[in-house]
């Protein structure tokens, strides 16, 4: 099949085996000696097709850690009944937030991100983007964190702002994949949940 869908197709596929190469190199040599040259070579394409697809490793970084978090959220509205009480409706999107960042593929994760604390200087061109992935979990769970603090199943003495930031603190800890080699990712997910609904809950 020939013509523009067929292309894109084709494009789709280079830029994922784009993706898995770059993850591959990151594992072995960590971003600052990783290069355009050796994702090049190694994909087998020239670095003018690569800069086609990336204009940049902060793009190849960001795109590796991030680029199904938009379908991820609209796989929340499909699978968490509307009609659930709050509490159960906190509870399910956490625990499917922790299960999906545990089961990324990538060895990278949010929790990659959030254990190192500041904005690493090479995804500070990123900020806009990384700003935006933060704002649509907010868009779910501070409207239903302040619904339960108003209808007094969750502390009120805390801001829910506050009570939003525990996650990135759970998901953390809960990434260290050394520390937790042992668990499952389905396990951590649900010893996440119960610390954040534990942390939340009067």
């Amino acid at each position: 099949m020939t013509g523009p869908f067929s292309r894109k197709q084709i494009q789709q596929k280079r830029e994922d085996y784009i993706l898995q190469v770059t993850e591959e190199i990151l594992t072995e040599k960590g971003y600052y000696d990783m290069s355009m040259d050796e994702i090049a070579s190694r994909v087998g394409i020239s670095k003018v097709t690569l800069y086609r697809h990336f204009k940049s490793k902060e793009d190849l970084i960001f795109s590796l850690l991030f680029r199904d978090m938009p379908t991820f959220f609209q796989e929340l509205d499909q699978k968490i009944p509307t009609n659930l009480p709050v509490i159960e409706k906190i509870e399910s999107i956490i625990y499917l937030s922790m299960l999906k960042f545990l089961q990324r593929d990538s060895a990278l994760s949010l929790s990659f991100i959030s254990s190192l604390g500041e904005l690493p200087i090479f995804l500070k061109s990123k900020q806009e983007e990384l700003e935006k992935v933060d704002n649509a979990l907010a868009d779910y769970l501070l409207p239903l964190l302040k619904d339960g603090q108003s209808e007094g199943s969750i502390d009120s003495s805390i801001p829910p702002e506050l009570l939003l930031g525990t996650f990135s603190g759970i998901i953390s800890s809960l990434g260290l994949r050394d520390a937790n080699n042992n668990i499952s990712e389905k396990e951590l997910a649900e010893i996440g949940t119960r610390l954040y609904m534990k942390a939340i809950i009067v």
